[in-house]
């Protein structure tokens, strides 16, 4: 037994010895099958990096066509490739298969250009207005206006462009596309509204003293009997807008020719060819139309391009048409500034201004809404836009201020409201109707021209505090101007006119503010303003009164002679008849020649005529009374209605009639 078991150890033992090499050698030779095998599928994937171009050059070089996934893993097979020949030596097929992936990325960068063109068109005026008022409704319009399928595609080929980091090329030419389209798109509505743009209508001014009452037709009532036209070329809201322009002022009964040439006399009021505001109205509506067509490519980036992207490619394409809102905005204030009268003609164009950055104000939520995910170096694309209306502005106030004080022409006609005090006042008051906008400017215009803030009280709204400032200039220069002339007059013996000039221009001027709220803001820098010209009133009023000095003098030389040579009730001497001729014959042409001055002045205010002749009578009538009932019964003339002409009575019904005949 033992030995039967040794003898199968030994045979296992042998058959051990014969089966170890065998497996060895078999595990070798499996090894060397799997290297063969790894050789083989290397050679393989070698081979094909050598075979991809002539496989791939007639797919690649005619395009995705339709079929843009195949093409794009086939862009990556190539990319693969490219990636491989970098690791090796082969230069003529590095450059054999660069070529080909270069052409295939062309080919989508040209799939993009043309799906992009393909909704590139300028959009019509028409079109332009309808996206305006859809976006002031609830009108649910196709924003983005691209089929789903193109938008699907585009967003794919962004995508692989980003992956791969070739992103910047087509960030670019899409931006700059879709840039020139909203451009030309605004050119168009730019040259549309040009043609077809309504003049506004000549404007009839009525008197408008302030205790008179007005009649004029106004410059908005004008345009809203041409409202029915403007539906042929623009939107309801846009017809609406340009009905919005303040309304002309009024100017005083009698005033003469205004500080422009465009003003003629007609009967007892004015007519006036006002300059519009038309290019300033077009001006927002191009900007309603930028801030659509913006939308619109805002809504459409979030189908095309992936979120982190967006603020990129907006910044990118907003740049094109903004350069022609920039150049557009820069022609506007330059010929706004160039504009003769600004006080005057002119001014319709300045509250243009005003309305343009009143815009700018209440689009502020728009413009935060469109850079929702940009930062604020993004956000200031806009600001150099409304920086350039806000520099117009202070130079146009700069210039009205400039316009009061270097006024030239000259004082009224019979010492009437010269018309600069109207259109001062009248611009103030036009001015108000954009007070959140004016009042931002005027604290620019006072730290211009002051170097510094103005040191505001505690508890006063710092930009209404500056535009009472500005106010304040404009009226103090208009009082300098006026007081100049009044020096004009060519009447130098006669200075009663001139007080007659400046009690009227001040008395309209006080008038006018005391029911005007441009009233309450100058108080807030210049409380004793009203004060100040009841003073240089009161001192006009009494320039005025010596008017009757002649008389005055007259009369008391005659009573000073009766004191003195006690002249008799009974007959007279030679002299003392001679005396009594000479005083009445003096009186009377005192008189005369007071009636006269009277006829050449004119006072449209009734308060401020009845104040007049109240002072008049005041001053006079009870001296007169005297005189009369002194000597207008002694006999000392034959021919008494040559002498005693004027009664008390008679005296008193002829002051009562000073300035009537003018009315």
């Amino acid at each position: 037994m033992v030995s039967t078991l040794d003898n199968f150890e030994r045979k296992l033992q042998s058959l051990d010895e014969l089966v170890t090499p065998v497996y060895e050698a078999t595990n070798e030779l499996r090894l060397l099958l799997n290297n063969v095998d790894q050789s083989l599928s290397l050679v393989d994937s070698v081979l094909h990096y050598y075979d991809i171009c002539g496989e791939l050059t007639p797919t690649v070089s005619s395009g995705p066509g339709g079929d843009l996934t195949d093409y794009l893993a086939e862009l990556d097979r190539l990319e693969d490739a490219v990636k491989y020949f970098k690791r090796v030596t082969a230069v003529a097929e590095r450059e054999r298969v660069t070529q080909l992936y270069d052409i295939g990325r062309k080919r989508l960068v040209d799939e993009t250009d043309k799906l992009i063109l393909r909704y590139a068109n300028p959009l019509s005026p028409k079109e332009v207005m309808e996206l305006c008022e859809s976006s002031t409704t609830a009108n649910n319009m196709d924003i983005h206006s691209m089929q789903e399928a193109d938008m699907a595609t585009l967003r794919r080929i962004i995508e692989w462009f980003s992956s791969h980091g070739f992103r910047q090329g087509l960030i670019d030419s899409y931006a700059t596309k879709r840039g020139t389209m909203i451009r030309r798109s605004i050119q168009l509505l730019e040259e549309h509204l040009r043609k077809t743009s309504i003049r506004r209508g000549s404007t009839n001014l009525l008197s408008a003293s302030p205790n008179m009452s007005q009649h004029g037709i106004t410059g908005s009532n004008t345009l809203r009997r041409q409202g029915g036209k403007l539906g042929r070329f623009f939107t309801p809201e846009m017809s609406r807008r340009l009905m919005r322009s303040p309304a002309a002022p009024t100017l005083p009964r009698g005033t003469n020719a205004s500080l422009s040439t465009s003003m003629t006399t007609m009967d007892d009021g004015v007519t006036f060819e006002s300059s519009d505001d038309r290019d300033t109205a077009n001006y927002k509506f191009l900007l309603d139309a930028f801030i659509a067509l913006l939308q619109r490519d805002r809504d459409l980036l979030n189908y095309v391009f992936p979120k982190e992207l967006q603020s990129l490619v907006f910044t990118k394409l907003i740049e094109l048409p903004l350069v022609h809102m920039r150049e557009e905005a820069q022609t506007l204030c330059e010929s706004t500034e160039r504009l003769p009268h600004k006080l005057d003609t002119g001014k319709f164009a300045i509250y243009g201004i005003f309305s343009i950055l009143k815009w700018f104000l209440k689009s502020r939520p728009t413009f935060s809404k469109l850079y929702q995910e940009s930062d604020i170096a993004r956000r200031q694309q806009f600001t150099t836009l409304s920086a350039t209306f806000e520099q117009s502005a202070v130079t146009c106030l700069r210039g009205i201020i400039d316009e009061v004080r270097l006024d030239t022409s000259p004082p009224s006609q019979g010492g009437n409201v010269h018309p600069l005090t109207s259109h001062v006042l009248a611009f103030m008051e036009g001015l108000l109707a954009y007070e959140d906008t004016a009042t931002i400017i005027a604290s620019i215009y006072v730290e211009q021209e002051q170097g510094i803030n103005n040191i505001v009280p505690s508890g006063t709204d710092k930009g209404l505090y500056d535009l009472g400032t500005y106010f304040t200039q404009l009226i103090r220069w208009l009082h300098t101007s006026l007081a100049k002339k009044s020096d004009g007059y060519t009447s130098r013996h006669d200075t009663t006119i001139r007080s007659i000039f400046l009690l009227n221009n001040v008395n309209y001027l006080l008038k006018r503010l005391e029911t005007s709220p441009i009233f309450a803001i100058i108080q807030r820098c210049q409380p004793d303003l009203k004060s100040k010209y009841n003073d240089d009133f009161q001192m006009s009023l009494k320039d005025y009164t010596k008017c009757y000095t002649p008389l005055i003098i007259a009369i008391q030389q005659m009573l000073e002679y009766d004191n003195v040579n006690r002249l008799s009730d009974g007959k007279l001497r030679d002299r003392d008849r001679e005396q009594l001729k000479e005083s009445f014959a003096s009186i009377n042409a005192a008189i005369d020649n007071l009636r006269q001055q009277c006829q050449e002045y004119i006072v449209s205010d009734v308060d401020l005529r009845d104040r007049l002749r109240n002072e008049g009578k005041k001053l006079i009538l009870d001296m007169y009374r005297t005189y009369y009932n002194k000597f207008a019964n002694k006999d000392f003339t034959k021919h008494r209605e040559k002498y005693i002409r004027y009664d008390p009575t008679i005296f008193e019904l002829t002051i009562d009639n000073f300035f009537e005949h003018r009315l």
